[in-house]
């Protein structure tokens, strides 16, 4: 059980990971892409040959190089064919609130009600790459924030931190605030854009927040290279990137979680969204001792030892790592032992 446990924690920070890597490598490239286009893509790969910038255009093209129609013969010798590798490249596109991979895209709910409210009609594109998240969400729940939102990983890193402080013999603060104010700014956030015709909610959204200053890091270091500075460049953050970067402070030194757990318009609505989830966090009372180890190490501060973590709980399963009794697990529950749905919201703030 707790080998299959920590596989579990392993694979969810895989897919976390891979996440931030994704979204690094789709504006690179987005610039191969353009590179290919304009017809400059073998000249600055032999002029930035050995630089970061030339490294990374070369790792692209020999990943596409190497899909199927992406070389073909001529004059006895294997070249690059670039309407093949142009084609992959176009289908690996993706902004702040969608991205598009193979033809597949993948789109925010939170966008899709943002967009749709602010044209006041429905957008199809976002739609179509809204269905894979939502059904994700009606079955597992609010797993978006504890197994791909690149925000939530950063905000686990602060737990870290108050580890960090409490073994210094410094304890942080743990400040608690109502659960109800994140449905609070979902809707009225939601209000402003019908009013403004303008989505507004993406401009104080981690996740949208975290893209777009990904696509400026990596687009600057290329703009960079084009001005013949090649290398690493760590450029100036934009107010929305120090406003990131207040919340984790606020929530390294004055309430945990702080964000997710209060504030976040993504994670109301996921909430809102995955309610009816059958698949969650089971508790088998029977081998329950009380030990109440669960509680404190839950990052939403639920608490997993009552069996009734209402529609907040993402499914991390962090409390089931930290379960020595093996009485919790994550698996299908229709009803809660009185024979009706499992709803409230039982919470252990903790700090």
């Amino acid at each position: 059980m707790k080998i299959q446990v920590r596989k579990l924690q392993v694979l969810r920070r895989l897919v976390q990971l891979g996440v931030v890597v994704l979204f690094l490598a789709i504006p690179a490239v987005s610039r191969y892409s353009n590179y290919l286009a304009a017809r400059e893509l073998d000249k600055n790969l032999a002029k930035w040959d050995g630089t970061l910038q030339g490294r990374t255009l070369a790792a692209i093209d020999a990943v596409f190089r190497g899909l199927p129609g992406g070389e073909k013969e001529r004059v006895g010798q294997m070249v690059r064919d670039r309407e093949g590798v142009l084609a992959y490249a176009q289908g690996f596109r993706g902004g702040p609130w969608s991205i598009e991979m193979a033809g597949v895209s993948f789109t925010d709910p939170l966008a899709v009600a943002e967009s749709a409210i602010a044209r006041k009609r429905e957008v199809n594109v976002l739609l179509a790459g809204a269905v894979l998240p939502v059904l994700l969400t009606l079955i597992f729940g609010r797993v978006f924030c504890s197994w791909i939102c690149p925000a939530g990983l950063l905000f686990e890193l602060t737990d870290k931190l108050r580890a960090a402080l409490r073994f210094a013999e410094i304890q942080p603060r743990n400040i608690v605030f109502s659960r109800g104010a994140k449905y609070v700014l979902l809707g009225a956030g939601l209000a402003m854009t019908a009013f403004f015709a303008v989505p507004v909610l993406g401009y104080v959204y981690p996740p949208a927040i975290l893209n777009r200053e990904i696509h400026d890091f990596v687009f600057g270091i290329f703009d960079r290279a084009e001005m013949g500075k090649p290398g690493l460049w760590m450029g100036g953050l934009t107010w929305m990137g120090l406003l990131i970067l207040a919340v984790a402070l606020f929530e390294v030194a004055l309430s945990r979680r702080w964000w997710c757990r209060y504030l976040c318009p993504g994670g109301a609505l996921y909430s809102l969204l995955g309610a009816a989830r059958p698949i969650r966090v089971r508790l088998h009372a029977a081998k329950c001792t009380r030990c109440a180890d669960c509680a404190p190490a839950c990052p939403m501060g639920l608490n997993p030892m009552n069996d009734k973590m209402g529609i907040e709980c993402d499914n991390c399963g962090v409390c089931i790592s930290r379960c020595g009794d093996d009485a919790l697990d994550i698996g299908l529950v229709l009803k809660g032992r009185d024979g009706v749905r499992e709803r409230g919201l039982d919470v252990c703030e903790d700090g």
